[in-house]
């Protein structure tokens, strides 16, 4: 039998002109069913008394809290238990926007790329780009395919503003098989930062998969 391993990684990575740009490491708690977002820079933000502290990483708990951890070690809670809504209970959930003014500027990616990766390919666009990530329940993808008037966004990359993109199943280990995660990269136009790069994190659309039916 072959070993489910406690947790899947693979990297965000924009492909240009032969290059590849790290824009960061997710990570997936096989059993626990927590997301983790790791950016390939620390990312220095402005607090109280014009401390900087520097974003280590994200965690979206199952339970619904969301955590940021600094290179300091220090965290901070951004929705508790309770004020956000389960992952398992999610039908559609914008989890995170990252905003990179010059991609070129990101790490350059020298290890081997293997087919786990998520790569965007930008071909000629050199401009602002955002990572997006989101998550979608198969229950709502199969209820708007049966007609039903469901609030959930797919990732098309028919639409004028996305370069790439590609989706992933959560997994069923952690009680979440009806999960997708959506990722896509985006232009993003003439935008305007206090950094070269930010983080975005949307608070709980409050989007459910509950009391949806799948059938006509």
């Amino acid at each position: 039998m072959k070993e489910i391993k406690k947790s899947t990684i693979y990297k965000i990575l924009i492909e240009f002109k032969e290059n590849y740009f790290k824009v960061g490491t997710i990570i997936i708690r096989t059993y626990d069913g927590d997301i983790l977002y790791t950016p390939s820079m620390k990312i220095a933000e402005n607090y109280e008394n014009s401390i900087r502290r520097e974003l280590d990483h994200v965690s979206w708990h199952a339970s619904g809290r969301v955590s940021i951890k600094y290179t300091d070690n220090n965290y901070d809670i951004i929705e508790k238990r309770g004020d956000r809504q389960k992952i398992s209970e999610i039908g559609f959930q914008e989890i995170l926007k990252d905003i990179i003014l010059d991609f070129k500027k990101l790490p350059q990616y020298k290890k081997k790329v293997v087919p786990l990766d998520v790569v965007f390919s930008v071909s000629e666009y050199p401009g602002p780009v955002s990572f997006n990530f989101s998550i979608v329940s198969g229950k709502l993808i199969v209820a708007k395919n049966l007609g039903q008037n469901v609030p959930i966004k797919s990732t098309n990359i028919l639409e004028k503003n996305v370069i790439a993109n590609t989706i992933r199943a959560l997994g069923h280990h952690s009680g979440n098989s009806d999960k997708m995660l959506q990722y896509s990269l985006r232009k993003e136009g003439d935008t305007k930062l206090r950094t070269e790069r930010q983080i975005f994190i949307p608070h709980d659309m409050k989007i459910t998969n509950q009391n949806i039916k799948n059938d006509s």
